[in-house]
């Protein structure tokens, strides 16, 4: 019997064991939504996801006082820092060329911030083979730009 046990509960067991090992300290926390947002809010949906060549976990965060203020978070791990670096070019690139585009130096290998001041702010960052993406739709005088880059900062520090 507690053969049969062990049996039916180990691939449960090994499964939250990988699950902690590959998302652990990249999950965007309520808290850290709610230093950006500058409101409390909630987790209005996340997921992981496996692809080919990596993984990907996302998370939105709504504000409470309105749905139309919403941070969107992805980490994405790829299977080498090269396939990484080509990705984040590839942001970096489709970018650059827009008003409110800045280098961000000393957060992760490398990272830039966007704006157009009304609408989003945007942060991306990359360390080695992982990435982080942190979004946040309707500007608004409670979210803090400063904090945005803080939080990707912090997330980006856990890889």
């Amino acid at each position: 019997m507690k053969s049969l046990l062990l049996v039916l509960l180990f691939p449960f067991l090994n499964f939250s064991n990988s699950e902690k090992a590959v998302f652990g300290g990249h999950k965007l926390t309520t808290q850290e939504a709610e230093r950006i947002l500058g409101e409390t809010c909630h987790l209005k949906e996340s997921g992981n996801e496996e692809k080919i060549g990596g993984h990907r976990y996302k998370s939105t965060h709504i504000g409470n006082s309105s749905s139309n203020h919403a941070l969107y978070f992805i980490f994405e791990s790829y299977e080498d820092e090269l396939s990484a670096k080509k990705i984040f070019e590839d942001f970096k690139n489709s970018n650059h060329s827009l008003e409110g585009f800045e280098m961000i130096n000393n957060l992760g290998d490398e990272a830039f911030f966007h704006t157009d001041k009304a609408n989003f702010g945007l942060v991306i960052a990359r360390k080695g083979n992982e990435m982080v993406r942190l979004k946040v739709n309707k500007l608004n005088a409670n979210i803090s730009i400063s904090e945005l880059k803080k939080v990707a900062a912090d997330i980006i520090a856990r890889t």
